[in-house]
């Protein structure tokens, strides 16, 4: 591997080669709305605050945010264009005895997707075979072999579950073969609509449906709510089940694709973790037990718990099972794959560690003497095609700066993956390079690509240059946003357990974040190496704050005074429950 030309460097050299460090900002008050928000809706002052600095003032849409139901807080199936269409052609295909082919990514939204409409259709008494691409031997979407696979065993409509977007050629293979075609999928649509018989994506031009940000999962939900009545309408006095039915599964993957959950998301998200909590689904009460899930299920035990071990079978090896194990009525076929996924996601967290190392370490023998340039790229052949975009998220993390992975796939083809920082929209980045790529695809956070090996330093350099082009205009270090300034004595387990009621919480409704000032650091240590634990004291009151995956913060020492952002949390030790803080941001008073 050569190294990376000089030219390749930002005009300014001088960042250092360090973690980024989060910088502090509060949020513009606005205490008269604030002050509405608590007295309405009978709130905590500190609530009221967080809310309207958010945005909020009273009125419907806070009332739905605040208790958000089905029928209030999503827009109707009738609007999402093409969604008629897609019922009517399928219903068709039913009626004639004719196999449906479902096709949908390898993470957690399409395999959540795909597993609901599988069911569904199931229900309906459709013959339904599943496609899922290998990630290794196909990678991403849709692919011309297995079309031709499809239509070899008497396949007569190939429904496509979140990609299939920018999927022309193969769509055009389809047709030629007399296969008719669905696309439901929610990413970028470029200059040409895909040549398939059914398009539904809330992107395309004259659509916009929910805001044009429902997942894919949450998509595959509304070809359900659709497509039940205007089947039942033509087949009178069937039992099928309800589409609300199928919100554990929709939220799964609405919270992992990191849509932002606000309006309809939110919704789906909400009430589908309310039934997750009560589900029986043999697939989803295995993955509790694995995950260790109460009867009330967090959106953090879905991104951190869940939703790992169902990417991790495509990651390590094939998405495929997740289908066979959230669509299973078999509890004990269901503890078997749950336990498999869960060995794959611990081999992930181990691979994981060791390309992201490898990565920092590339990294900083490139940069450490010369400083960070607009973009950052690590690839080596080595590097596991499975773990490329989780470790491009945590170079983000570290350094803020659009950071891309990539390993060697058993073709010779490089695989990457792109993770963006705010502002900065992965997929028009990735399409101001295409001349040097083969595919790419994604949205404004994240995509993927390929790549000759022959093209990749023209590659990279064409990105880096376009990285420096785009972080002009944009905030080049994190920011850690407080909702409120509040002293030690506003905390309390009251208070935490009330802004639980602003959950789900994820993209675009982050948990809330409390500023205090002037906090004196009594103590502090490290955790496992890999965590920092501080004791912070205004003097009268003290509070624990964890720092996780960062094992040292330049102003956390012992004897400074500092203000810090936090994630209020409640902790149970030795019998003793009490607030926390889960620190985003430190720095030095003032």
């Amino acid at each position: 591997m050569s190294a990376v030309p000089k030219k390749l460097l930002t005009p300014d050299s001088s960042t250092p080669f360090v973690t980024a460090h989060k910088r502090i900002n509060l949020r513009a008050q606005k205490p008269q709305i604030a002050e509405r928000i608590s007295s309405e809706y009978q709130l905590s002052s500190i609530a009221g605050r967080i809310l309207a600095s958010r945005g909020f003032k009273p009125g419907k849409d806070l009332g739905d945010y605040l208790e958000p139901t089905l029928k209030s807080g999503l827009p109707h199936p009738s609007a999402l264009t093409n969604l008629d269409s897609a019922s009517e052609l399928i219903i068709d295909f039913i009626a004639q005895g004719k196999a449906i082919a479902i096709c949908c990514d390898f993470d957690v939204d399409g395999l959540s997707g795909g597993s609901q409409v599988v069911h569904f259709l199931r229900a309906c008494g459709a013959e339904v075979g599943v496609f899922v691409p290998d990630r290794f031997e196909e990678g991403y979407g849709l692919n011309s072999d297995m079309v031709r696979s499809i239509a070899s065993q008497g396949f007569g409509l190939l429904i496509t579950i979140d990609f299939g977007t920018t999927n022309q050629a193969e769509l055009e293979v389809a047709r030629s073969l007399g296969l008719k075609t669905i696309v439901i999928d929610h990413h970028h649509v470029g200059d040409h609509r895909p040549s398939s018989d059914v398009f539904i994506n809330p992107q395309q031009a004259s659509c916009g449906f929910a805001g044009g940000v429902l997942s894919a999962a949450g998509l595959a939900w509304y070809l359900i709510a659709g497509l039940r009545p205007a089947f039942l309408k033509r087949n009178p006095g069937r039992d099928l089940p309800e589409a609300r039915t199928y919100l554990d599964l929709a939220c799964l993957g609405t919270i992992c694709d990191m849509v932002p959950l606000r309006g309809p998301n939110r919704v789906i998200a909400k009430r589908g973790l309310e039934l997750l909590g009560v589900t029986d689904r043999p697939g989803l009460l295995a993955l509790k037990k694995m995950v260790g899930c109460k009867e009330t299920v967090s959106c953090h035990e879905v991104s951190f718990g869940v939703g790992p071990r169902l990417n991790a079978a495509g990651r390590m090896v094939h998405g495929e099972i997740v289908i066979d194990l959230l669509t299973t009525d078999d509890r004990a076929r269901a503890d078997k794959v749950a336990n498999t996924l869960n060995r794959l996601n611990a081999e992930r967290q181990e691979t994981e560690l060791k390309v992201k190392d490898r990565a920092v370490e590339q990294l900083r023998k490139r940069y450490e003497s010369v400083g960070l340039p607009a973009g950052l790229v690590a690839w080596d052949e080595r590097f596991h095609t499975g773990v490329v975009g989780i470790v491009a998220q945590r170079l983000v993390e570290m350094f803020y700066r659009p950071s891309i992975v990539m390993g060697l796939d058993k073709a010779g083809i490089f695989k990457g993956s792109v993770r963006g920082i705010k502002g900065f929209s992965v997929v028009d980045a990735l399409g101001a390079v295409k001349g040097e790529l083969i595919k790419f695809g994604g949205h404004e956070g994240a995509g993927g690509f390929s790549v000759k090996a022959a093209r990749v330093e023209p590659f990279i350099e064409a990105f880096i240059s376009e990285c420096e082009k785009r972080l002009k205009t944009l905030e080049i270090s994190p920011v850690a946003e407080a909702d409120a300034e509040v002293s030690l004595s506003d905390l309390s387990i009251k208070l935490v357990d009330e802004l639980r009621r602003l959950a789900p919480f994820g993209m675009g409704n982050p948990s809330p974040q409390l500023l205090v000032r002037k906090l004196r650091v009594v103590d502090v240590r490290t955790l496992k190496s890999a965590h920092l634990k501080a004791i912070l004291s205004d003097g009268k009151a003290k509070i624990s704050g964890l720092m996780w995956r960062q094992p040292t913060h330049p102003a956390l020492v012992v004897g400074a005074e500092v203000d810090v952002v936090f994630r209020p949390d409640v902790s149970t030790f030795n019998g003793k429950t009490e607030v926390q803080a889960n620190l985003q941001a430190a720095s030095s008073s003032k």
